[in-house]
């Protein structure tokens, strides 16, 4: 996969020196023996290539069996571990994100759903237990459930057989203990429910999705010439040129193959706002054009070093894309 277009500080030098080299064969028996990983029939790396889900440093995951997702991140300093049981498991969703000193407890099976995002300074725990159940105290172990969407922004704390449903948001400094419904706005100690579908989330008019575009968009040009890229309108394309490279930007505004005459080529990269037909799909695979579907929330398996930084930038709202399986 290629890197973003726009250097990072995150790099993950130690996979890169310890597993980058080796050949597809040897990388997989190493992942599989000396960390664990569940890797499936039929994968490949090639050279450089490292498993893509991330690990911050000075973080620690310890438990009976846990599970990353795909673009799935664990930030620096999150602690996941505490007493084992046949049971315990930690599975995270694919592109989900913990972020900085969280620290998870999954003596019962903690499950994250994908698209999910944990704040700084959160607590998940599966067991709270002190003083002696013997004397009247209480002892509980449950699991803890988030469904996928869920947003957990910062000092969140979830209590022992908790389920938060899909596309549910948590308020700063939140203690959510029991059941949260899906698609609503909990906030407080214990945390309650002041807003729910279909009031909650807002559902945005064709018109105000295509402005929210043009200000990512944007925004996204701001920040790329502040790092030094290039850019140029070639129309109907976008240009970006950064260090003697240059890749080019297709944006469809209304969906649907491009018309005109307009035909991108091999590495181009495609963003649409409305969702692609299969027929087009199948003509960017074939000519090896990337792209990023805001209407069907999809995206190409693979990508240039500009789709990659586009990818990267449409996160900072929320807009998360799901790789294409088909490739």
């Amino acid at each position: 996969m290629a890197e973003s277009l726009i250097p990072k500080d995150r790099i993950p030098w130690r996979h890169l020196v310890l597993f980058g080299w080796l050949p597809s064969a040897l990388k997989i028996l190493a992942y599989r023996l000396l960390l664990g990983y569940r890797i499936g029939r039929g994968v490949r790396f090639g050279f450089g290539g490292i498993v893509y889900s991330s690990v911050g440093m000075m973080s620690y995951l310890s438990c009976e069996a846990i599970e990353m997702g795909e673009d799935a991140k664990i930030r620096e300093q999150v602690y996941v571990g505490g007493p084992q049981l046949p049971e315990s498991r930690f599975a995270l969703g694919s592109r989900t994100i913990i972020l900085q000193l969280t620290s998870i407890n999954p003596t019962k099976p903690v499950i994250i759903g994908d698209d999910t995002g944990i704040g700084g300074h959160c607590l998940i725990f599966t067991h709270g237990v002190w003083l002696s159940g013997l004397e009247g105290y209480p002892v509980t172990y449950q699991p803890v459930t988030l469904g996928k969407s869920v947003w957990l922004p910062w000092r969140v704390f979830v209590m022992p057989g908790s389920t938060i449903g899909d596309g549910t948001v948590i308020g700063a400094n939140s203690l959510v203990s029991g059941s949260i419904p899906p698609n609503s706005l909990a906030v407080g100690s214990p945390a309650k429910v002041i807003r729910s579908a279909p009031e909650f989330p807002t559902k945005l008019s064709e018109s105000e999705r295509a402005a929210l575009v043009e200000t990512i968009m944007a925004e996204f040009d701001r920040y790329a010439r502040h790092s030094g890229v290039e850019v140029q309108e070639q129309s109907p394309f976008r240009a970006y040129r950064y260090r003697g490279k240059a890749w080019r930007l297709l944006w469809l505004r209304h969906g649907g193959a491009p018309g005109g005459g307009v035909e991108p080529e091999r590495g181009d990269t495609v963003l649409a706002e409305a969702a692609l037909s299969r027929e087009t799909l199948a003509t960017f695979r074939n000519r090896r054009v990337y792209w990023l579907d805001l209407g069907s929330k999809t995206r190409s398996r693979d990508g240039s070093p500009l789709t990659e930084e586009v990818a990267l930038f449409l996160g900072r709202y929320g807009v998360r894309l799901v790789r294409d399986a088909s490739e």
